[in-house]
């Protein structure tokens, strides 16, 4: 699977091109101003705004420089399920498509979630630093194009946008303003691998009374503690197998 490209948000929204990826591969590569050639997105954020139902979700994730749109519909049924169960505002990781609909400054461009978890602040910081070494190589690489030439993927930038000395500036001023939103004590050290049963069953500590809690509103607990539906499903299935937890009645789950 191609890797996924970390982007800013004002970035991504202001990509107003598409470039066939070629070499006898599916579908085109969203290319943004800042030089970012995108077919899959890793982007983090804090959870805004959500709606629908149903097989489509729509929601919009912002980071410090603007808001990215996501959209989850049929062909992604867990983060359908995912997003709609977790209540903004929540700082959230999305993996999906990039794509842009529309042509010249109606383009608009979008995130098809293939998948979405809950995070925290670590993590959105963290992300924040990584994508801010990611786009200024890519402008350096730009910077470098402007004055002496560069390899094609860098012209064909250069030639789609009309960049200046200028537009580069104004993109490294987003850099600068995405960094001061950094805590200063951000620290890689701090993200723990993550186990799926194990989170589980340190969100289910405070919830349900004498008989327990819905299935239900144990699968929404383990989506807020960070896990996909899916993955709560089978850390409840596994709890239950290992007799950490028990039905008491019909729908219900309890810990031992």
């Amino acid at each position: 699977m191609e890797p996924a490209e970390r982007v800013f948000a004002r970035d991504f929204s202001a990509a107003r091109h598409t470039v066939d990826a070629g070499g006898g591969r599916d579908g085109s590569y969203v290319v943004t101003p800042a030089g970012a050639w995108c077919r899959r997105l890793f982007i983090v954020g804090a959870l805004t705004e959500r709606k629908g139902s149903g097989d489509l979700m729509q929601a919009r994730i912002a980071d410090p420089t603007g808001t990215f749109r996501i959209t989850a519909d049929w062909q992604r049924p867990d983060a359908v399920e995912t997003l709609d169960r977790i209540e903004p505002p929540a700082f959230v990781a999305v993996t999906g498509r990039a794509t842009l609909t529309g042509t010249g400054e109606r383009a608009h461009a979008a995130v098809d979630a293939e998948a979405i978890n809950v995070v925290n602040r670590t993590v959105r910081d963290l992300w924040v630093l990584s994508t801010a070494g990611a786009t200024l190589d890519r402008l350096e690489t730009l910077d470098k194009a402007l004055r002496d030439g560069g390899d094609e993927r860098a012209a064909t930038v250069l030639r789609l946008y009309d960049t200046t000395e200028k537009g580069l500036r104004e993109m490294a001023g987003m850099v600068r303003t995405a960094l001061e939103s950094v805590r200063p004590d951000t620290a890689p050290d701090e993200i723990a691998p993550v186990v799926e049963r194990d989170l589980l069953l340190a969100a289910l500590v405070d919830e349900g009374g004498a008989r327990g809690i819905a299935v239900e509103d144990a699968v929404a607990a383990g989506v807020r503690a960070g896990l996909s539906a899916r993955d709560a499903k089978q850390a409840l299935e596994e709890l239950l197998a290992e007799g950490e937890c028990y039905q008491p009645a019909s729908g219900m789950i309890k810990r031992i």
